[in-house]
């Protein structure tokens, strides 16, 4: 899941592991601000910070605990989306590097490595249509549009400048935006709307990365999107259930200077983590 909005500095690559006996390899993460760890600082128009306590991080702990020692290698840049992986330039990196050529260059001088990569791409390409108080339906349609005709070709890039011994994982989302339905009235619209267009995206990338014979961290299942049963969220009383997990699982229901902000707080990434470890292969 992706940026509470742009940086004006720029992020530099972060390398982080653990010592253990056991495999060893590298954990490439490429996304935007969600890969990095991103959660609000509680400062009046900031647009948060990176920390040390995003589900890669909490990946690299659940492996470490089964013997297998990675070494973390973040590249995100907060509000990265499919589309703009392929353009020319960001604002996270200074030419001619951007985040999918360091993506490259970093794979193709680890070929004969144990490896695993994450995608977290998709997310900003739909995030601007659906951060607001009436969604933009059309926006949506043309950001999903965008991950169709832009993520296979990253995929593609990836998958070839990787050697045979590295996992990837592709990443799907839950809906923060379903905190609209607290607001009641014409927002409880706006929150099944906003689940419509996850929905859609979600599909989506499940077929391109089945297409690509890349496993689908199931993140969505996670957050408990699809269930509606009813649930009692502390402070507000009874509401469906994905509405509470997206209360209790990111800042979107934070009063402010903390919220609302859609990305994940520790039991978000830690969710996030446990659905991409489950599609790990458990001998590496």
């Amino acid at each position: 899941m992706i940026g509470a909005g742009l940086v004006t500095h720029v992020f530099l690559p972060s390398t982080t592991g653990a010592s253990t006996t056991g495999v060893s390899g590298f954990y490439l993460d490429v996304g935007a601000s969600a890969s990095l760890g991103f959660q609000p600082t509680g400062i009046v128009h900031h647009n948060g910070h990176r920390t040390d306590t995003g589900y890669a991080n909490d990946v690299v702990a659940f492996e470490r605990a089964k013997g297998v020692n990675l070494k973390l290698r973040q590249i995100g840049c907060p509000g990265e989306t499919a589309e703009s992986m392929l353009l020319s330039g960001d604002h996270c990196y200074t030419l001619p590097n951007r985040q999918l050529p360091v993506a490259l260059k970093f794979l193709q001088a680890n070929t004969n490595s144990v490896g695993l990569v994450t995608i977290d791409l998709g997310f900003n390409d739909v995030r601007p249509c659906l951060n607001t108080a009436v969604i933009d339906m059309t926006c949506a349609e043309q950001g999903i549009s965008y991950v169709r005709d832009d993520l296979p070709k990253v995929l593609d890039q990836l998958k070839a400048a990787a050697g045979p011994h590295v996992h990837f994982v592709g990443l799907e989302y839950g809906d923060p935006f379903l905190a609209h339905y607290l607001k009641g009235g014409t927002s409880i619209t706006a929150a099944t709307q906003s689940l419509q267009v996850m929905t859609q995206l979600d599909d989506l990338l499940e077929s391109i990365y089945t297409a690509a014979h890349i496993p689908t961290a199931n993140i969505a299942g996670q957050f408990k999107s699809a269930n509606l049963s009813p649930a009692t969220l502390p402070n507000v009383g009874v509401v469906p259930q994905n509405v509470a997990s997206a209360c209790t699982l990111t800042w979107m229901c934070t009063p402010p200077p903390w919220g609302p902000d859609d990305h994940p707080n520790n039991d978000g990434y830690r969710a996030i983590a446990e659905a991409i470890v489950a599609k790990l292969p458990t001998t590496w």
